[in-house]
């Protein structure tokens, strides 16, 4: 600071010395241009050339104090002008802190996937698709569970197709009641299972109770299996009689059945027109249980896959036991019938 006051001081002094001369020497010019003028009636010489110096150095010295003031109005504000812009500059902001990214929301305890034949089907989370008959979300039905049939069905959407609109339309002409039909991923009754894990068709059936109406009781489940899928269905049942009442293979070809103590669970082998090897294994089937006092019956010649499907429907109608209201499950009563 004490630096800075010695040359303002110096400016000032130089300064107030050039505003002095400026106003001396404008003076005696306007002086001698007066007497020049004074001199004009009684034809004294012009001298021009006076007036004009001392102009002239006025002019100069008003310049010189120009050049003086200039620095010394300005000068101070030079001089803090970087130190406060320096302190008017924003300082640049923090970095944003990072963000771990949020984990992905877990899929959806199950989704809708159609409404087939009039019904909604659904799939869960772990791949079982169950179909849902017409108006299981009625008000009339809200209290009302039904039989369970788990479907083995080849991964063919005609098929799938005439499955539910065979069980839907014997349903809807009061020839069968109305199932709920779970499809599991895959058939596990032929696979080695560890231990620990239950079969692919018994899952399935567990995780579908835990989300739909399904009547509990060993009576009200039945398994069904067509095409390629038909003996592992069959299988299931003749291996687990504790598991289902009643079974039925579709269009299927069965390799001799492993002996086995005890009743099986009652077995339906039906085929459509033509299937002439369907057909033969069915009745050698056939002809193998009945021996050991198993019930067994054949449809064939059956023209179209959904009437095939709407037999079916009828068959497990006579064996399982029908819907029933919350808190009677396992009985059928007749105004649960829908016949």
């Amino acid at each position: 600071m004490a630096d800075d006051a010695v040359p303002t001081a110096v400016l000032s002094v130089l300064l107030l010395a050039a505003l002095a001369a400026t106003a001396l020497l404008a003076h005696r010019a306007l002086r001698h241009w007066w007497a020049e003028r004074a001199g004009r009636p009684y034809e004294l010489p012009a001298d021009r050339l006076g007036t004009a110096l001392r102009a002239g150095a006025a002019g100069a010295a008003a310049l010189a104090a120009v050049g003086l003031a200039v620095p010394l109005l300005t000068g101070h504000d030079a001089d803090r002008a970087p130190e406060g812009r320096a302190a008017a500059a924003p300082s640049a902001p923090p970095p944003a802190p990072r963000r771990t990214p949020a984990p992905a929301p877990p899929p959806p305890e199950m989704r809708t996937v159609g409404h087939p034949a009039g019904g909604t089907l659904m799939e869960l989370r772990d791949g079982v698709r169950v179909w849902l008959p017409p108006r299981y979300d009625s008000p009339g039905a809200a209290d009302l569970a039904y039989p369970a049939v788990v479907a083995q069905l080849p991964d063919s959407a005609s098929e799938s197709a005439a499955a539910y609109e065979g069980f839907a339309v014997q349903a809807k002409r009061g020839l069968a009641d109305p199932f709920v039909l779970v499809l599991p991923p895959g058939c596990g009754g032929r696979q080695p299972q560890k231990p620990q894990q239950p079969q692919a068709p018994e899952a399935a059936l567990t995780a579908a109770a835990r989300h739909f109406r399904l009547l509990p009781a060993t009576g009200a489940h039945a398994v069904i299996g067509a095409g390629t899928q038909a003996p592992c269905a069959v299988h299931d049942a003749l291996a687990h009689p504790d598991r289902y009442r009643a079974a039925a293979g579709i269009s299927g070809v069965y390799p001799p059945p492993a002996p086995a103590a005890g009743p099986h669970a009652s077995l339906l082998l039906a085929s459509t027109t033509g299937e002439q090897a369907p057909r033969a294994s069915a009745l050698r089937l056939r002809t193998t249980l009945r021996a050991h006092g198993d019930q067994v019956r054949i449809i064939d010649g059956v023209r179209s896959r959904r009437e095939l499907y709407a037999l079916v429907a009828t068959y497990l109608t006579e064996k399982l036991d029908g819907p029933s209201r919350t808190g009677t499950a396992g009985t059928k009563p007749a105004a649960a019938r829908t016949r």
